[in-house]
């Protein structure tokens, strides 16, 4: 294998108007978004004193905040933006199934798509905080795998909404829902028919299931694991991208790296391009490759190569992680950088 180059996208060589032009035509685009979806609770209050009953401090919930995640936060983002999304999901049957889907349609996102599954659990991760410090998070969730009824009545929602769509994004939070099966039906019938798929992968899941998307947005944790290497200097990182570009067969792996940035592979190309984080100030990075994976997929599906795709991206992280919690970028902040004299 040739050696490979490194360069580096910097700020001065973006085209803004071009990617102004694209941050446009995204609203006009359609995007599924499928996988495992839930809800992240934050449970604010004051913490006063000690509980008599264990050395544990005793939280005066002031406030409680719900908000979509995993997968429906993806789903969020590209409303957020303008765009329109379709989710499809699995829930229970459950109270927070109706607060999920209460959250939905107040952010503007179909219902209509979740498949409902009454041996689940519909995903909670509520976050227990005290002046901005996470104490501790208690997950509700399911995480055994979806029976072939479930399988078949998700790849039913997909089949009847593939063609109306723009570009799909995968979300694997290693729930259950996504199966090895599930997972090659909807990157055969999307290459049939040559729509974009985006895949944020996950550590517990095979590369090999993954054969057929068109890019992977890996972080560096789960890059390590789909190629079984540490990345520890650019050497490492390098290998563990081409890894990865010839066991998933993908176009495109970007491999988000936080305060580095992001490292973008192509097929066949002898290039690795680096883009700079663009962050400003950093409150909180849950929720970031949420983010980024929306944003590449709607300035794709909207003519962007992938370098614009990542640049628009990393702009729209960096907006992100100033916020508390998984958050939302909008179109309006995204025009709002593009145009600031200092990007």
């Amino acid at each position: 294998m040739p050696k490979l180059k490194v360069k580096t996208i910097s700020p001065r060589n973006w085209d803004l108007k071009r990617l102004s032009s694209l941050l446009v035509k995204s609203r006009r685009r359609k995007i599924m978004v499928i996988g495992d979806v839930g809800i992240d609770r934050y449970t604010i209050g004051a913490v006063e004193r000690i509980s008599p009953e264990a050395p544990v401090p005793v939280v005066l919930v002031q406030e409680e905040k719900l908000k979509l995640g995993l997968a429906a936060n993806v789903a969020d983002n590209i409303q957020a933006l303008g765009a329109t999304a379709f989710l499809i999901g699995v829930i229970g049957k459950d109270r927070s199934a109706g607060d999920f889907k209460d959250i939905l349609k107040e952010r503007g996102v179909s219902t209509e798509h979740l498949v409902i599954d009454a041996s689940r659990r519909t995903a909670l991760k509520d976050r227990i905080v005290s002046d901005r410090q996470q104490l501790l998070r208690v997950d509700y969730e399911s995480l055994h795998g979806v029976d072939k009824v479930v399988e078949k009545n998700v790849l039913k929602n997909f089949t009847a909404l593939v063609d109306q769509v723009d570009g799909i994004i995968v979300e694997d939070y290693a729930k259950g829902v996504l199966t090895e099966n599930l997972l090659q039906t909807v990157f055969q019938i999307a290459g049939e028919q040559g729509k974009w798929v985006a895949v944020d992968p996950n550590m517990k899941t095979q590369v090999c299931y993954y054969r057929g998307a068109t890019v992977l947005t890996p972080n560096l944790k789960e890059a390590e694991h789909l190629a079984g290497v540490k990345i520890v200097d650019p050497v490492s990182l390098i290998f563990a991208g081409e890894e990865i570009l010839k066991l998933s067969n993908a176009k495109y792996v970007v491999i988000t790296r936080g305060k580095d940035g992001m490292a973008v592979f192509s097929q066949g190309s002898p290039i690795v391009n680096l883009i700079p984080t663009s962050a400003r100030e950093v409150y909180d990075v849950s929720g970031a490759g949420d983010t980024v994976i929306a944003v590449l997929m709607l300035a794709l599906a909207s003519g962007g190569s992938i370098e614009e795709a990542c640049v628009l991206g990393n702009l729209a992280a960096g907006i992100e992680v100033g916020k508390r919690g998984t958050a939302t970028v909008s179109h309006e902040e995204m025009r709002s950088i593009l145009n600031s004299p200092g990007i």
